[in-house]
């Protein structure tokens, strides 16, 4: 067979594509909107990233100074973007074949791929998801909550053995039955006019739009409440929606087989709790 085309991977290099870090997940990301040109809570992401990298890879050669090394490496990395856009970050290591971890090394050792893509607003915002409850692949104890590693396959698995036609995403529920968070999204809960959602944990991101939403809750529901909420609780829920750095607040109209019908005052509440959040 004749390929007349080369393959293109924008962002990519093919030698980072072919990686191992990207091949089994040795790596560590972040995922964010760019509006207007403007990185879009670059503040909160890059301290998510630097305490990722630090946990992962460090103590650098560079002492303290490897923290802004790295994030003008990442912002020179970001400034040929514009425009809206969804921008991910990934930060890996060239490693040897069969060398996982060595001594001490330079901060710029650690290499740094860009990924973007063009972010229609038209084709998520207003958009309620079906999810469907499925239990979660388990972390380690250990395993902080700001980490976002490279690997997904777990997660695909999970995808492809619990989701049905109609699905949009799975619902990662604990061996207590209780709510974690989905795929992609942490999870909110609301009953009489209470908000709840999960711990952060090992099996729990302690997402950035999750916390812009806990900020904002006192201005939109009685309490917030930092607590598990069972698989029988979420089927007599008034509301769920879920968040992420992408998208922002979206609501779930369907988990397993129980439909979530909404009032007109949640929803005009709920806009406008997502406006906020999202500027």
């Amino acid at each position: 067979m004749i390929l007349k085309d080369k393959p293109s991977f924008k962002g990519s290099k093919m030698s980072e594509i072919i990686n191992r870090a990207f091949m089994y997940g040795e790596s560590v990301f972040t995922t964010m909107r760019m509006v207007n040109g403007h990185l879009c809570d670059w503040n909160s992401h890059f301290e998510r990233l630097k305490k990722s990298v630090d946990f992962v890879y460090g103590p650098f050669a560079e002492g303290d100074e490897w923290v802004l090394l790295l994030k003008n490496r990442l912002l020179e990395r970001c400034a040929g973007e514009n425009g809206d856009r969804v921008i991910r970050l990934t930060i890996y290591r060239e490693q040897a074949r069969g060398l996982v971890r060595s001594g001490i090394i330079s901060i710029n050792d650690l290499k740094i791929s860009l990924s973007t893509s063009h972010y229609d607003s038209t084709r998520s915002e207003g958009k309620m998801l079906k999810l469907r409850t499925c239990a979660t692949p388990i972390k380690p104890h250990w395993w902080p909550s700001f980490l976002k590693a490279g690997s997904y396959l777990e997660t695909i698995l999970a995808q492809k053995m619990s989701m049905q036609p109609g699905d949009d995403d799975v619902l990662f529920l604990s061996p207590r039955d209780t709510v974690l968070e989905s795929s992609v999204a942490n999870i909110f809960v609301v009953r009489h006019k209470i908000l709840y959602t999960a711990p952060t944990g090992p099996n729990v991101l302690d997402g950035i739009m999750r916390q812009k939403v806990i900020r904002e809750s006192e201005d939109f529901f009685d309490d917030f409440v930092e607590s598990e909420t069972t698989a029988e609780q979420l089927f007599k829920a008034d509301a769920v929606f879920g968040t992420n750095s992408v998208r922002g607040p979206f609501l779930i109209d369907k988990i397993d087989g129980y439909e979530i019908k909404y009032e007109h005052n949640f929803l005009t509440s709920f806009e406008a709790l997502r406006k906020r959040v999202m500027t």
